[in-house]
């Protein structure tokens, strides 16, 4: 798997609402494309056959939740 570039690693933190400072692109892109590579070595066995969970930010919960 390629390694993200800085624009993609930028583009990727707008998506989700953070503004990373540019002295901090390299090291965050250095420990996401690490993690990227770790999670590939993950061999789960069954996991393509679980439906994901939608992940709701506890502030979009409703009360009852």
């Amino acid at each position: 798997m390629a390694d993200l570039s800085i624009d993609e690693i930028t583009s990727l933190a707008r998506a989700v609402g953070l503004q990373l400072p540019e002295a901090l692109l390299a090291e965050v892109g250095h420990n996401l494309n690490a993690l990227r590579e770790l999670i590939d070595e993950v061999q789960a066995s069954g996991l393509e056959q679980i439906e994901p969970l939608p992940i709701i930010p506890p502030h979009e919960r409703s009360p009852h939740e």
